[in-house]
């Protein structure tokens, strides 16, 4: 007979309950992250934020969908930076979506985060997806590989926030970065504008490559920067890339896709199923697939209009944040003028002579004639070689009296004339027909500051045997005073070992087209061979090395490598001093 139910006979053609699903279906329609962040609100103070709730607070965002097999469902994978694992790393093959979840990343701690709480600066040295989040206020700058200045200062800029953070802690008693952060009014009337800062490093096989005076830096600002709220987001190809200490700060790992599953730092089997056509298919530990959601939040999951839904996230992030933006890198300037140098270096009596402004913390660069005694210059024409010793004439007219300073010039080319009083020059050659005269001159009166025979140890050492000023011998166009005739300099060969004891102090501006032959000139070797300092401004890099491991490089007008034996080489914009001043 039929079967029966409590109102019936039961209706045989009617389909029943569905048999339950074991698997769920596959990880191949990523999701949009507004809907992992239960979608967005606009909140009057904070901007445009995730409307879900649990995202308030901390540095915690979703990233994706991380499946769990064994217990039939899906959570969303979250990036946690609060904590020990603060640093990130993002590693997979070519197109298997580093770019994106890098990008995916950013936004959702956009979207849980004020622009004053979190910071965003990147070097994107991949395909240039990550210019696509340019305009969003977290984000303070966004340098790709042929903004060289750019890549620089973004390191330079966190590595001194990064000491001044250790300056404020140790002098405010401060034992923890989550203290700090509890402290803080994200206000503006903070005195530090930054809240946590993450440097983004899109591809960093280019960083290795191209910028290797960088990795030392990253790595010490992955090294100790997470103890005062600075963290390393770093994408490369696959893990070999990254040294040893490097990769053992990033706790935070996410590996897509590799070209070689048995790199795998996660699980090699696993990594192996990682399917290739499904860019942001991933694995993390403890041995989980993972899709990267898409960073839009237009309710589309459409992965090849995604540049199109990042740029609407970002005008809307703009639109709706009322304050100020992240602060921007601050980039050597292309002219500055020697005053604002000369203000920015305190006076002190016999110190150092402002020159420029130093890239690495755009603070003032200088020269200290107490410790190296002489000076050389290297660059093309209208590179500004005369404008920096013009700028040191006028330095040490400023800091040194009469008494202790005075100078003489040999400038074929008048381009120093009127650079110091007419009373501060006591000797000037404008021609070969006069700079044999003027030299001999100068070698008969530092001959005489020699000391005899009778002079006691005691005055020896305190160079007490001669009183007078120091003696500042200025070269401009050095490749016009040597002829292949003779050298009008040559006959101060011999005292230039003993400089410091007769006061002679020589600076030497020459072309840097064919100095890398000059060099062995006996003068201009005799100079480097005793430890000059100098400055290699724009040149032709076929020259090689001129000072030190300096090579010339093109660049703008007054900008140089400023290099000391005792303090090494950095970058610096020169002072300008125009002619008569």
């Amino acid at each position: 007979s039929p079967p029966h139910t409590r109102n019936g006979p039961a209706d045989r053609s009617a389909p029943g309950p569905a048999a339950h699903r074991v698997w769920l279906p596959p990880l191949d329609l990523p999701p949009a992250l507004g809907d992992l962040l239960g979608g967005v609100r606009l909140d009057p103070d904070a901007g445009l934020r995730a409307a879900g709730p649990g995202w308030d607070g901390g540095l915690r965002a979703p990233v994706g969908v991380l499946d769990l097999p064994f217990e039939q469902r899906r959570d969303p994978l979250v990036a946690d930076l609060s904590g020990a694992a603060g640093n990130v790393a993002v590693i997979g093959g070519p197109q298997s979506g580093k770019s994106t979840l890098v990008r995916t990343l950013i936004c959702a701690l956009a979207l849980t985060h004020t622009p004053r709480r979190i910071q965003f600066y990147a070097l994107d040295f991949g395909g240039g997806a990550l210019a696509t989040l340019d305009g969003l206020p977290h984000v303070g700058s966004i340098a790709t590989r042929r903004e060289a200045d750019l890549v620089r200062r973004t390191v330079s800029e966190l590595r001194a926030l990064l000491e001044t953070r250790e300056r404020t802690f140790a002098e405010a008693g401060i034992d923890s970065i989550a203290s700090y952060r509890a402290g803080r009014r994200y206000d503006a009337t903070d005195p530090d504008p930054h809240g946590d800062v993450l440097l983004v490093v899109d591809g960093w096989g280019v960083l290795r490559s191209e910028f290797e005076a960088l990795e030392p830096a990253v790595l010490d600002l992955a090294t100790r920067g997470l103890a005062y709220g600075i963290h390393v987001l770093i994408a490369a190809n696959r893990w070999t890339e990254l040294r040893a200490p490097l990769r053992d700060v990033l706790g935070t790992r996410f590996e897509l896709r590799l070209g070689d599953a048995f790199e795998s730092e996660v699980n090699r089997a696993l990594a192996g199923n990682v399917p290739a056509d499904r860019p942001g298919r991933g694995v993390v530990a403890p041995g989980l697939h993972f899709l990267a959601a898409l960073p839009r939040t237009d309710g589309r999951s459409d992965a090849a209009t995604v540049a199109d839904g990042v740029r609407d996230l970002v005008q809307t992030v703009q639109a709706a944040w009322p304050g100020p933006p992240a602060p921007p890198v601050r980039l050597l300037p292309d002219l500055v003028e020697y005053p604002a140098v000369a203000a920015a270096l305190p006076a002190v009596p016999g110190g150092p002579i402002p020159l420029g402004l130093a890239e690495q913390d755009l603070g003032p660069a200088s020269v200290d004639f107490s410790s190296e005694q002489h000076f050389i210059v290297f660059g093309e024409t209208e590179a500004g070689k005369s404008s920096v010793l013009r700028a040191l004439m006028l330095g040490l007219t400023e800091r040194r009296e009469r008494r202790e300073a005075l100078f003489v010039t040999v400038d074929y080319r008048r381009s120093l004339l009127g650079a110091v009083p007419a009373d501060r020059i006591i000797g000037a050659a404008h021609s070969a027909a006069t700079a044999d005269s003027v030299i001999a001159d100068v070698r008969e009166a530092l001959r005489s500051r020699l000391p005899g025979p009778d002079v006691d140890p005691s005055t020896l050492r305190d160079r007490g045997w001669w009183s007078g000023p120091d003696l500042y011998l200025v070269v401009d166009d050095y490749d016009l005073v040597v002829t292949p005739t003779g050298n009008p300099l040559l006959p101060l060969a011999d005292l230039l070992a003993q400089s410091r004891d007769v006061g002679l102090h020589v600076l030497v501006a020459r072309a840097s087209g064919g100095a890398g032959r000059a060099l062995y000139e006996p003068f201009l070797q005799r100079l480097r061979e005793l430890g000059a300092g100098g400055l290699v401004l724009s040149g032709a890099a076929e020259e090689g090395p001129l000072l030190g491991d300096i090579a010339p490089v093109k660049f703008p007008p007054g900008r140089g490598v400023l290099y000391s034996r005792r303090h090494g080489s950095r970058r610096i914009q020169a002072g300008f001093a125009p002619e008569g001043v």
